[in-house]
């Protein structure tokens, strides 16, 4: 059993490459990170708990990046945001290479601007202790810590939900219509919802009855297991449930290969609709 506070991830070396070459060698190693983390739910844990950590919200995966190179990072910008912070970079400093979207504006049928992503780029960000200045005070946000309320949550849920007795099961859904048992415990329903939510979002429901008649249900059982623990984790849910079944799961590694990065972007949707 790992020690309360021993969370460790294998530190990524970035070799000396650049542009095109560099950009493909994160995007795959970042597929192999996010396969490892999410096959550890103190991984996981831990993970959730640094998303807010720049002056403007990373996503999700530059955050694996970034930990996967400095595990101790506290709080990540750029060059010039840091410089605006008043705070120059220590000489001898060391960056940590992350991933921009490449983007082309492009008209829409309606001859309104758009953006599309062609591809990503390699950037640099530094820690904040790779600088030095005024001292600042920026941390994680605060949005939903706690108990969450579960009424609030399917306000946010663009499926409708349904609060409906199902018996010992505690939740269902159809892809078009999620269904919950009422319980006492409302942090367990919003546990629930995410979980179903999940489910939808991964692609598990995209033919009626699918997700209960497919012969990878238990990988698809697993991943929205995996989706929901991030979410709750970033709302300060503490979900031992999720966290033990994952963890049992953990040694499958083969299975979960290549679904990790599908994972946490899913999650990374639902946190964006809950925080708006």
């Amino acid at each position: 059993m790992r020690a309360q506070g021993d969370v460790r991830m294998e530190e990524l070396k970035i070799p000396k490459l650049k542009g095109k070459e560099l950009g493909a060698y994160l995007n795959n190693k970042l597929d192999e990170i996010a396969d490892s983390v999410v096959s550890d739910p103190d991984l996981l844990l831990e993970f959730a708990r640094r998303w807010d950590n720049g002056f403007k919200r990373y996503s999700l995966h530059n955050i694996i990046l970034a930990w996967a190179q400095k595990p101790d990072f506290t709080l990540l910008a750029g060059f010039r945001q840091w410089n605006k912070k008043g705070r120059l970079i220590k000489k001898g400093s060391k960056a940590i290479r992350i991933l921009a979207p490449i983007k082309k504006r492009i008209k829409d049928e309606n001859y309104e601007d758009i953006y599309i992503i062609k591809g990503f780029m390699p950037v640099s960000v530094f820690d904040q202790s790779d600088t030095e200045g005024p001292e600042i005070s920026v941390g994680c946000s605060d949005l939903i810590h706690g108990e969450v309320d579960f009424d609030e949550m399917v306000k946010k849920c663009p499926i409708p939900v349904v609060i409906k007795n199902l018996g010992l099961i505690n939740g269902r859904t159809s892809g078009s219509m999620i269904w919950i048992s009422p319980r006492d415990n409302e942090t367990a329903m919003v546990a629930t919802l995410l979980h179903e939510w999940s489910h939808i979002w991964l692609g598990h429901c995209e033919k009626p009855g699918v997700l209960y008649e497919d012969d990878n249900r238990s990988l698809q059982e697993i991943e929205a297991e995996c989706c929901s623990y991030i979410c709750s984790c970033f709302l300060g849910i503490s979900n031992k449930k999720s966290k033990f079944y994952i963890g049992a799961f953990g040694g499958k590694e083969d299975e979960i290969k290549g679904r990790g990065r599908k994972i946490i972007t899913v999650a990374e949707r639902i946190i964006g609709c809950i925080i708006t």
